[in-house]
């Protein structure tokens, strides 16, 4: 009797079998103690495949299982190097549709994660709350928050409606940013701490880049060779802009008036 004797006979047959098949990682006494124990068992030939059988199947599983990992560990790889090729200011090529189109997912994605948690205490508010408001405003809020990451994501798929949904997007939120720059030019503090600190001045030069960075962005997916993989022409770009420009216009007057 060994220090493994009583130890092994709590093993089960698959396990005392893969301690002889690998006995280079085993102490001798320990793979006679396994081979005592299994003779001790007196299993039949049929009782030895069917363990030879799973102890095949659980290597194969194990193998997959591996395989997979590796694909899943290349594939991370790659979108992370897509990633960095794609936001890296060094650019020793022209830029091409596949990397604006991967550029364009990437800036507007990190803009939808970011406002859904800005926002989520609002959201939480507005669904917990019985004695929260629901009128156009929020109506028009609420589109504003969820469109750009829909729009995003099936732009991304290469979907023609998430070209039109980001275009409708781009334009409604350029033509807001210009608005509220005509609207804050030459505002000055009401002298009310309360009311200044409810309604903070905002420099018109913050909503002139705003409009920059969402004109600049609409340019970039209306450019001939981008509308070209999502099959749009220019009639359809004119008339989604025009649509959007009308039904802003629309809601503007609408909530103010």
């Amino acid at each position: 009797m060994t220090e493994f004797t009583e130890r092994y006979k709590s093993l089960s047959n698959i396990e005392l079998l893969k301690i002889l098949e690998k006995q280079e990682n085993y102490q001798k006494l320990a793979v006679e103690s396994a081979k005592n124990e299994l003779q001790n068992r007196k299993l039949s030939d049929k009782e030895l495949e069917q363990v030879k059988s799973e102890i095949l199947k659980q290597q194969l599983e194990k193998k997959k299982k591996t395989e997979k990992n590796i694909k899943r560990e290349e594939k991370l790889k790659n979108y992370g190097k897509t990633f960095i090729e794609t936001i890296s200011p060094i650019q020793n090529e022209i830029q091409t549709p596949e990397r604006i189109i991967r550029l364009i997912t990437i800036v507007f994605g990190g803009i939808s994660i970011y406002r859904f948690f800005k926002e989520f205490g609002i959201l939480r508010y507005l669904f917990t709350n019985s004695n929260g408001g629901w009128d156009l405003s929020m109506l028009v809020y609420f589109f504003n928050l969820i469109i750009l990451p829909i729009a995003t994501f099936l732009f991304w798929k290469r979907k023609k409606t998430g070209w039109i949904l980001l275009a409708i997007y781009l334009t409604y939120s350029a033509m807001s940013s210009l608005i509220m720059f005509f609207m804050n030019l030459g505002r000055q503090p009401s002298g009310f701490a309360n009311l200044d600190t409810l309604f903070p001045t905002v420099s018109p030069l913050t909503y002139l880049v705003t409009l920059v960075f969402f004109g600049s962005s609409l340019w970039a997916i209306s450019k001939k060779e981008i509308r070209g993989l999502y099959d749009l022409n220019k009639s359809t770009l004119f008339k989604v802009i025009v649509f959007t420009i009308i039904i802003n216009g629309i809601l503007i007057i609408t909530i103010f008036l």
